[in-house]
């Protein structure tokens, strides 16, 4: 029995709810909001805007070039917002930290519920990174050196490209270089019987079906996980108990401890080159 089992609707509920951990969510938005307005005008002749991957009104992506002749590395983050929230608008955030460092950055979008299933999002993912992958070389990447991030629901999503059949899609394995999963949700169970699943409709059948968790993969790229300090037990659990599966797998993780931040604060460390999570995925890209 997990802890979510024993615990009473009302605490379930803020164990899920990040923003019970901060005084005022709207802080962080609104931060989230103003600092990728001013990189996407800053880095205006750096920016190729709304490229489409999918068929989907939401399929399309935000990617910053260095200058140069390439083939540049290349980072794709993917939003966080539980699924039904904010979009590749407000995450350019790490854009000029990874220009700085020659690596393209991609701020990556996907349909939201309810106009979407969480089923339809995964597939919508998977499908955006085989597209990265498969036309880094049009925009000066190096398809050989492709990373990605997750933040919150990102990061459940980031599990999910994780976990995909790549040999479907015509990889002998996962071709990507490594991971980043930031307070990442990976057992949806608990997610059904609270508020979040207003929006998402899953069923305990869907969450199972839908959690990294009970699909872990036999192997993958390797995976850095971190959730802040100033986060609630169930976020600390699932990060330490999916990372802890993966280990089971003999895939290649790690753990950055991320003291004093929440679960908003904690991207914003993405624009800043000494922080360990840059570094992070630094390490990755010249592993």
């Amino acid at each position: 029995m997990k802890p979510y089992h024993q615990m009473d609707p009302e605490t379930l509920e803020r164990e899920y709810s990040p923003s019970s951990c901060v005084d005022d969510i709207m802080v962080y938005i609104n931060q989230y909001i103003d600092i990728s307005a001013q990189i996407k005008f800053d880095l205006k002749d750096r920016l190729t805007a709304d490229v489409k991957y999918g068929p989907e009104e939401r399929s399309h992506m935000d990617v910053f070039i260095p200058k140069g002749e390439g083939p540049f590395p290349v980072h794709v983050f993917i939003h966080g917002g539980y699924w039904q929230e904010l979009s590749k608008d407000e995450n350019s955030i790490g854009a000029p930290n990874f220009l700085d460092h020659d690596i393209i950055y991609i701020a990556f979008d996907y349909t939201l519920a309810p106009e979407a299933s969480l089923f339809e999002m995964v597939d919508q993912t998977r499908r955006g990174i085989i597209s990265v992958i498969k036309n880094a070389e049009k925009f000066n990447g190096d398809k050989n050196n492709i990373t990605i991030s997750g933040h919150s629901a990102g990061g459940h999503l980031l599990a999910e490209v994780l976990s995909m059949d790549w040999p479907k899609y015509g990889f002998e394995s996962c071709p990507l270089k490594g991971a980043l999963a930031i307070s990442g949700v990976y057992d949806l169970e608990p997610i059904v019987s609270t508020s979040v699943n207003d929006a998402l409709g899953m069923t305990k059948e869907d969450a199972h079906k839908l959690s990294p968790l009970h699909h872990v993969p036999e192997a993958a790229c390797p995976i850095a996980f971190t959730v802040g300090e100033n986060e609630t037990s169930e976020f600390h659990r699932q990060t330490k108990e999916y990372m802890n599966a993966c280990q089971d797998k003999g895939i290649e993780t790690s753990y950055i401890d991320m003291p004093v931040f929440n679960h908003f604060d904690i991207i914003l460390e993405l624009n800043k080159k000494d922080s360990p999570l840059f570094q992070a995925v630094l390490d990755q890209i010249n592993y």
